[in-house]
């Protein structure tokens, strides 16, 4: 049972990879990205259980839906973006008359949640911190600029007006930060993590260790914390016209139901999302693609790169398959050095 993002690649990957090295019986579709073509395709093909963080985190309600979909009994390994099995991953390895055999994660989000859950009782393997994924990263933050620009340009606007501020400086919020930086646009960097923090100051950036010195007087905030960047109070630090923008679901990066308490939305565009105070100030901001990862407005499309990383992770669900995976006690296990040499010349020897 797959947790996937309804984008091109996802189309490619789900019969013609995916299904050969397992029987995929269902694809939870992200929740943000049901209305995308891509939904129909993968829909006309498996069953698709809609997928939401009350319902993962809910051990009974997944283990009836693998029931529902004649798992029971079956060895089941539970492919997760987001870690939304991470609270619940041990009751339901409890519950099910089935075997888990484990879950792979791709997510540095999901990480953070399914170590915050540590220990577990079944084994996890991710591929999120591989260096393998580097490319995917730099590409990622690559293309959720050109989204974020291509919105703007849809505006009459241009990014070269506004200054910048990037909310997390990890794999793909430093990329973002630097490629911003390269086109000429003054950005701030802000971090709840000093070391990270630090690594911005030492590349030159000014790092913030206050979040609303670093949105106070910016006019165009990226988000890439995939951990509650903004609530109502975070929103309410926004000069009034700031664009913001995310890397990854509005789920994991922001509180907007929060915004109902004090804000109007009104669409502009599909992707351009207008909030403005009720308090009659005037004061506004605008949200790219109502708060989900910017790049999905474009498919999320970043080449053969993205090959890269899904020959890891098929590696490590066919690890977990094998049984080769330890149960995720004190830390979540990885592919070794060898197994990423293997995908990365199998990788080469097509696509170079």
């Amino acid at each position: 049972m797959a947790v996937a993002h309804m984008v091109p690649n996802t189309v490619l990957f789900v019969p013609a990879a995916l299904d050969k090295l397992m029987h995929v019986r269902a694809v939870l579709a992200k929740p943000k990205s049901v209305g995308r073509s891509e939904y129909g395709e993968i829909a006309a093909q498996y069953p698709t259980p809609p997928l939401s963080r009350e319902w993962a985190a809910d051990p009974a309600a997944v283990v009836s839906e693998l029931k529902k979909l004649g798992l029971s009994r079956k060895p089941v390994v539970l492919v997760d973006i987001g870690g939304y099995f991470a609270p619940s991953i041990n009751e339901i390895a409890k519950l099910f008359n089935g075997k888990i055999l484990g879950v792979m994660e791709g997510t540095e989000n999901g990480v953070q949640k399914y170590e915050a859950s540590l220990p577990l009782s079944v084994p996890v393997i991710t591929v999120a911190r591989s260096p393998l994924k580097l490319p995917e990263d730099h590409l990622v933050a690559s293309s959720v600029v050109f989204s974020i620009e291509a919105v703007l340009r849809a505006q009459a606007e241009i990014l070269q007006t506004r200054t910048a501020a990037v909310i997390g400086y990890g794999r793909v919020g430093r990329s973002v930060a630097s490629i911003l930086r390269s086109r000429g646009i003054n950005t701030v960097v802000y971090d709840s993590d000093p070391i990270k923090l630090a690594e911005a100051a030492a590349r030159g950036f000014q790092a913030n260790t206050r979040l609303d010195q670093a949105i106070g007087h910016a006019s165009l905030v990226v988000c890439a914390t995939g951990n509650k960047s903004l609530g109502l109070r975070g929103f309410g630090m926004l000069q009034s016209g700031c664009v913001v923008a995310s890397v990854t679901s509005a789920d994991d990066e922001f509180d907007l139901g929060s915004l109902s308490r004090g804000y109007t939305r009104t669409e502009i565009e599909k992707d351009y999302i207008r909030y403005e105070e009720n308090r009659g100030s005037g004061r506004h901001f605008f949200l790219i693609a109502d708060g989900n990862a910017a790049n999905f407005i474009h498919g999320a499309v970043i080449g053969p790169a993205i090959q890269l990383i899904e020959g890891e992770k098929l590696y490590a669900i066919k690890r977990l398959i094998q049984g080769e995976v330890p149960v995720a006690k004190e830390r979540l296990a990885e592919l070794d050095e060898k197994s990423r040499r293997d995908v990365a010349e199998i990788w080469i020897e097509h696509f170079l």
